[in-house]
């Protein structure tokens, strides 16, 4: 057995175990297409698409388009990243619709066969579910991920990474119709595993399996991931 399959069964174990344990879980899925230009070593775009399915593959999560820009601040190990994404959600019968902005800053340190890499932003969402009443909600997220090559092979790449929610502000609204108590702080969790695989220059595929970690709800879910990297 390769070490490709032991890592997709380990992931299998981790994630069917923790859902067989959580009271209060569902599955779905994540499909993303993101078409990514490099310009030179100090300059990248990309525009991304997002469609998540929730409720064991059954409704729509959310819509999701957007883009990202990417500046470099020393070569190769810090960047600056300015975010802008229109997300439409449909909530217990009600459309949301959210104009999210994030700023912050990304970077990396590459060893021969692991490659280490961490984000920081801030998160503004402009969410409108009552045209007359508009309102912001603030996130603070950081994320870890740690990135390797397998031996005599560069074309896949086995990763995991955590991400943290800290919910900055309280909207009493927002918060409610997703079952939340009156409080602030860590709202959420993403935790991932899953497989990059380089097909050409052109194309990588990602395969994920992410927990998500809904701590104010005590929401479980699982979401299993597919999405295509498309280089200009």
């Amino acid at each position: 057995m390769n070490r490709l399959k032991k890592f997709c069964i380990i992931i299998l174990l981790v994630f069917t175990g923790h859902i067989v344990k959580a009271a209060d879980a569902e599955s779905g899925g994540m499909f993303h297409l993101i078409l990514n230009k490099q310009f030179n070593d100090y300059f990248n775009i990309n525009v991304q698409n997002h469609l998540w399915l929730e409720q064991n593959f059954t409704r729509m999560e959310r819509y999701m388009i957007g883009a990202n820009f990417k500046t470099s601040i020393i070569k190769k190990h810090l960047f600056f990243d300015a975010y802008y994404y229109y997300r439409y959600r449909n909530i217990n019968g009600h459309s949301e619709n959210t104009q999210r902005i994030q700023f912050g800053f990304s970077g990396g340190y590459s060893l021969p066969r692991v490659k280490f890499s961490g984000v920081s932003k801030m998160e503004s969402n402009f969410v409108v579910i009552s045209a007359n009443d508009p309102f912001n909600i603030y996130f603070w997220r950081n994320r870890l991920a740690i990135n390797g090559i397998l031996k005599n092979n560069d074309k896949v790449s086995p990763f995991c990474a955590v991400e943290v929610f800290n919910q900055l502000n309280w909207r009493e609204e927002f918060n409610k119709e997703r079952g939340y108590e009156n409080k602030k702080g860590v709202e959420r969790l993403w935790i991932d595993l899953g497989v990059d695989y380089k097909i050409n220059k052109t194309f990588l595929m990602t395969f994920t399996i992410r927990e998500q970690i809904a701590l104010f709800s005590q929401r479980y879910s699982t979401m299993f991931g597919v999405g295509c990297v498309i280089n200009l």
